[in-house]
């Protein structure tokens, strides 16, 4: 019976994926009869924004002004299902100009708002007010002045007109500054955005926003001025999340579902502006044009500085400093107290023991040891700022516990080594565990994980064992974890040792080593960013360089409280950062104008025996060349030019026994192009071939260094993610997802993908991870194609 409904079923809904199906056996049929079933009590099923309202709690966000981009985040985490995914219905209401909408979170009338540094106003006034989470770094808010009036300094105000906000609340940025320079104008009070009032100069000034006010000056071609109070010593946090302390005390676990949401929302919606631009036209009435909308979503990337600030920090440093220059200007009259004014997810769902607690506020400052040149995990760039995976993860961790990091970004590696061993350092930000090291410090679990690999120049031959070292004179720098663990494993080896990874990279491409080791990012980012097209990753070495943070011995305190944070923090916050630093790919060409220009003066200096040494050069050239062309023939598809299945099997068992032996993980994702047989049976072969190779070309833009595409067969690819847990594979099919669906394809074809995810586990059989893979690829088709479908783990 059930075999004659899913007979039914295949012929007349999915009729080219019939047979296939059926060779999958039962588990197949078993998902197809009960899939629904099992995915009603998934969090994978959360996520698909299917969850009855009536088992939602009901709250309600309060915007600060009508429905545009400045809040496209949180129509964001509503329409991707991230608040639903946390058990919330969000009401979103848009700002009533009537209304005081910080009075109405604190009427209880809505349990969040949206707000900025005003909310510091009523902490003065001892409101029970709570900050969330910051969104925009800096205020957008600034005064515009007609360009020809020549008002073009806060100083040329001095009794002139400006129009304002009818309440000081929604113009305090301005107000601040204008405080701050000593200029008090006349203010004449409107409610809602007029620029005409400065266009037909019924006043001097005007208060508006670069996201908004600024777009409507430049689409009319009138020449303004912008007084900007950044400018002037007032640089204020700009929108923030915020709720009520009776919230925050009666649903502390609602309160961080909302914020994880709502960064969540604002990830998606600054990573996708043109697609929110049009569903805020088309949910939201707004009369903004989709041109109008991207001004503002660009003007607000720079307000959340998103290149340099993770979504959601707050310094708390940084708010008293506004607040006390609010207090120094009179624009509140009480001290500030933050510690009740500020939501500490951290207190919410780490348990520090009062001993810890104490530790921490006897110790608000701690001393960092970092490496400046061990880009990307960590460094300190051109403008002497400390950077990286170690610098973001730092600031997560000084907002869950309050410490601040203090960075020595002065001092070299060997420097910093031995400030700690004397403890004039506390901890190394990020390090590999090395008996040496375990003398003096303590480490934490690691927080990422990476093969430690070899680079060499781009003609020498895959290194399948180490023993093929033997004889080689290998680069390490000085005092790293490399350095110590070839020492130790192989004391024979001739080492070449520099002062940091670039100086390495270089010795192998001048051809003063042979090869260097080193982390795999730290490699793959110097090979990228030096532009030395001789030198590429040749092999792993038989010891990994997992990244923990390390704290001196004798505070025990400190490491049972980092490692608290570290365990607690979310795979989807290691996602980010780890997305962030690691998107490297490989340069697949040789550089042959730089070639050309090292040999042409060899070759005039040379003169008529040049000649004869160049016909020869030339005919190695191109016998290299034609082994390296059949070498590549051999391992890519000839369509796509992506890797084929006979290396794509080898890879696959490479990852496994490096997994069994090390201890590690690596995922697979499986991909197929969704209705591909209509492209081919509309279109013809020839077009969707075309399609193929624009969609292999596509994914390799998207992917990281470290992993392995290819082209499993016919419409089907896989992909292999070394070093990477399901939740972060995950994340990373759903970012090729959404550029397959973005990208333009021959004969303006829509083209998506499906794709099914799974994690390998210790010692399991490649296969049943391929299968499991495949089993949600074919779960993400029946869900109705184009989406992601995780994999669950085996237990």
């Amino acid at each position: 019976m059930v075999q004659k409904v899913l007979n039914t079923f295949l012929n007349g809904v999915w009729p080219e994926k019939k047979d296939m199906i059926f060779k999958r056996g039962m588990m197949g049929i078993i998902w197809l009869c009960i899939g629904w079933s099992v995915l009603l009590s998934s969090a994978s099923y959360a996520e698909s924004k299917d969850l009855p309202s009536s088992k939602l709690e009901k709250v309600t966000l309060q915007l600060k002004w009508l429905h545009q981009f400045q809040f496209a985040g949180y129509y964001a985490a509503q329409k991707e299902g991230y608040y639903q995914a946390e058990g919330l219905d969000v009401d979103i209401r848009q700002r009533d100009l009537h209304e005081n909408n910080i009075q109405q979170v604190l009427d209880h009338k809505a349990q969040y708002g949206v707000s900025d540094s005003i909310l510091l106003l009523y902490q003065a006034k001892k409101a029970p007010v709570v900050i969330v989470a910051p969104i925009f770094q800096h205020s957008p808010q600034v005064l515009f002045t007609l360009a020809s009036s020549g008002l073009d300094s806060p100083y040329k105000l001095k009794n002139k007109k400006i129009a304002l906000y009818q309440k000081d609340t929604d113009g305090f940025s301005v107000l601040a500054m204008l405080h701050e320079v000593g200029v008090f104008p006349t203010i004449e009070r409107t409610i809602k955005s007029d620029t005409g009032m400065l266009v037909q100069n019924q006043v001097d000034a005007y208060s508006g926003y670069l996201t908004n006010e600024a777009y409507l000056f430049r689409e009319n071609n009138i020449p303004i001025s912008v007084i900007n109070p950044i400018n002037y010593g007032v640089d204020l946090y700009g929108d923030m999340l915020f709720t009520s302390q009776k919230e925050v005390s009666e649903h502390p676990e609602r309160v961080e579902k909302m914020r994880r949401a709502s960064l969540k929302g604002w990830q998606y919606a600054m990573k996708h502006k043109a697609e929110m631009a049009r569903y805020i036209q088309s949910h939201y009435g707004v009369n903004k044009s989709f041109k109008h909308l991207m001004y503002e979503a660009n003007a607000i990337e720079d307000a959340m500085s998103l290149s340099t600030t993770p979504i959601g920090t707050l310094d708390e440093g940084r708010l008293q400093f506004i607040a006390n220059l609010f207090q120094r200007h009179g624009l509140i009259n009480n001290k500030v107290n933050l510690k009740d004014g500020i939501y500490r997810s951290s207190q919410k769902t780490i348990e520090f023991t009062p001993e810890e607690k104490k530790w921490m506020n006897q110790h608000p400052v701690i001393n960092l040891a970092i490496d400046r040149s061990y880009a990307p995990v960590e460094f300190v760039d051109e403008e002497g700022r400390f950077s990286g995976i170690a610098k973001d993860l730092f600031q997560v961790i000084q907002h869950k516990t309050g410490i601040q990091f203090k960075p020595a970004t002065d001092l070299s590696w060997p420097e910093a080594v031995e400030k700690m061993k004397q403890k004039k350092l506390d901890v190394f930000s990020a390090v590999i565990e090395t008996e040496a090291r375990k003398e003096y410090v303590n480490f934490t679990v690691p927080y990422f994980k990476f093969p430690m690999a070899i680079a060499t120049r781009e003609n020498a031959p895959y290194i399948a064992d180490s023993k093929q070292l033997k004889g080689k004179v290998i680069c390490v720098v000085k005092d790293y974890a490399s350095h110590a663990k070839l020492k130790r494993f192989y004391p024979d080896l001739s080492l070449l040792l520099v002062d940091n990874p670039k100086q390495g990279i270089e010795a192998v491409a001048n051809g003063k080593a042979y090869g260097y080791v080193d982390n795999v990012a730290v490699i793959g980012h110097h090979i990228k960013n030096s532009g030395l097209a001789n030198v590429k990753i040749s092999g792993e070495m038989p010891f990994r360089a997992d990244i923990a943070i390390a704290i001196r011995d004798d505070w025990p305190e400190l490491h049972s409280i980092i490692q608290k944070v570290l365990q607690q923090i979310s795979s989807e916050t290691y996602a980010d950062i780890s997305n962030r630093w690691l998107q490297v790919s490989y340069q697949k060409q040789y550089n042959w104008q730089q070639m050309t220009i090292v040999l042409a003066p060899i070759l005039l200096l040379l003169g008529v025996f040049a000649f004869f040494n160049r016909k020869l050069r030339q005919t190695q050239i191109k016998l290299q060349e034609t082994n390296k062309q059949l070498s590549i023939l051999s391992v890519t598809d000839h369509l796509t030019g992506v890797y084929n299945r006979q290396y794509l099997d080898q890879r696959l068992d490479s990852e496994v026994e490096r997994v069994n032996r090390y201890g590690s993980t690596f995922s697979v994702i499986m991909m197929d192009l969704d209705n591909f047989k209509k492209v081919n049976d509309q279109f013809g072969h020839l077009v969707g071939d075309e399609v193929l190779v624009v969609f292999a070309q596509t994914v390799e833009k998207e992917i990281r260094k470290i992993d392995i595409f290819g082209r499993w067969g016919g419409e089907e690819f896989i992909l292999i993610c070394p070093e990477t847990p399901l939740a972060h594979a995950i994340q990373l099919a759903k970012k090729v997802r959404k550029s397959i669906e973005d990208q333009e394809y021959p004969e303006k074809i829509t083209q998506t993908v499906s794709l099914g995810v799974a994690e390998y586990q210790t010692d399991e059989v490649i296969n049943d991870c391929l299968n499991r893979a495949d089993q949600n690829l074919y779960k993400a088709k029946q869900l109705g194609r184009n989406q992601v479908c995780p994999a669950m783990k085996v237990e």
